[in-house]
């Protein structure tokens, strides 16, 4: 019986395998961190085969909004916003068109940060379509949605 109770004690108190579904929040911060620079977008070669020199403001929303959609949303949505892309041919149904004017008057920047934040099944649409709030902060949602705006044709 001593042993038994020792074991048991051993288990929930001092070994330490539960901490696995006790995350601090430093944990889940490093996750956030570790998402974000696997998703980075790198810069491209210029021509003469050099890294481009970037200026841009520490912080710019217009460039965190771009960097963003590249990350999450390029690679099923096309980088110009058109859904012509190999991943969206494999997807049934389609990605959305951002280019498409009369989508574009139709819905509200609510909606659409909606879907970006709860995926698609969060309006009624699609559930392909992921959710991106565990990911991103409503700040650079608002961002996509800028970017999303500026694709309309």
């Amino acid at each position: 019986m001593r042993f038994f109770l020792a074991g048991i004690l051993f288990v929930l108190g001092g070994c330490g395998c539960m901490d696995q579904y006790h995350a601090a929040p430093k944990q889940w911060e490093k996750l956030r961190e570790e998402r974000e620079l696997a998703h980075r977008v790198l810069p491209k070669l210029t021509e003469d085969g050099k890294i481009p020199v970037v200026d841009k403001a520490a912080g710019s929303s217009a460039n965190v909004g771009e960097e963003k959609y590249q990350a999450f949303c390029a690679s099923c949505h096309g980088a110009s916003g058109d859904a012509k892309t190999a991943m969206a041919a494999a997807l049934t149904p389609p990605p959305r068109n951002f280019t498409d004017a009369a989508w574009q008057a139709k819905v509200d920047d609510a909606h659409i940060a909606k879907t970006i934040k709860g995926g698609g099944a969060a309006v009624g649409l699609s559930p392909t379509m992921a959710p991106w709030g565990g990911v991103l902060t409503d700040e650079e949602i608002a961002e996509v949605v800028k970017k999303i705006r500026a694709f309309k044709k």
